[in-house]
């Protein structure tokens, strides 16, 4: 059994939160990831830095800078987990640039990802109905690709989509890249057709830096996600090991309590 098939729980509502790999290092990476299990996240995304994110927006992209001038790699990220999972069972998943996993090797990277006790793999830049070696050997070893539903896709390839996603359903809300916004302007109309018809967990991300609007957004979903708003939490604090811990908590408990 995949540790993600535990949010498919619909008596609470899901929180997830992102955050980059080696920044501001490896070290405060892992202290972070343990730290949002403890406060109660249902799965924590590890980002994995990449020279090109076209997805990602200042704030992650800011991240991922730090990170690769630090050296992070994603064979010291794999590393990264294998330690943190000694301590931690809530699910995580990487996020992460097709190209990094071409260039690991697609059978060495779902197997590599297995043993240090990565769940899945998010990936922006890869289409559904591409690549079809590596979603058949994900399959096949259970490692879960989650596929990412975007508001200008059609009703028809949104409907693939989600079924071809395993876990749960990623659904985007706003148009461009990651980003805090100040208001939430994403098809809300869609993403509650999507949890209707998707007999799999939705949570929805892209935009949300507020409690309130995870309150808003998780009335239509089964869940949101947060980015940019807490990497730039670890922007701010990442070098107060002390003050992060407790500044972690304080932001997951703000979020908890809305949901």
């Amino acid at each position: 059994m995949n540790r993600i098939d535990a949010l498919k729980d619909k008596s609470k509502k899901h929180l997830v939160i992102y955050t980059m790999a080696g920044d501001p290092d490896i070290s405060t990476t892992e202290d972070i990831v343990r730290s949002l299990a403890a406060s109660g996240v249902s799965l924590i995304e590890i980002g994995v830095p990449f020279s090109d994110p076209v997805a990602d927006g200042p704030t992650i992209q800011r991240a991922g800078e730090r990170a690769i001038a630090n050296g992070t790699t994603m064979g010291k990220t794999m590393d990264m987990v294998n330690r943190i999972r000694k301590s931690v069972e809530t699910p995580l998943v990487f996020m992460l640039y097709y190209n990094l996993i071409l260039s690991y090797g697609i059978k060495k990277f779902v197997d590599d990802a297995l043993k240090a006790g990565v769940d899945g793999a998010i990936i922006p830049d890869l289409p559904f109905d591409e690549e079809a070696e590596f979603y058949n050997y994900c399959k096949k070893r259970g490692f879960y690709v989650i596929c990412l539903v975007s508001p200008t896709n059609t009703p028809g390839r949104m409907k693939k989509i989600v079924e071809k996603s395993d876990g749960f359903v990623y659904y985007i809300l706003q148009k461009g890249v990651t980003g805090a916004r100040k208001s939430i302007s994403g098809d809300l109309k869609a993403l509650r057709a999507i949890k209707k018809e998707a007999g799999k967990p939705v949570f929805a991300g892209f935009g949300i830096s507020t409690p309130g609007q995870a309150f808003e957004v998780a009335a239509h979903a089964d869940g949101v996600i947060i980015g940019s708003a807490f990497v730039s939490l670890v922007e701010k604090f990442g070098r107060k090991s002390s003050r992060l811990k407790v500044e972690i908590g304080k932001f997951v408990k703000n979020f908890l309590k809305r949901l």
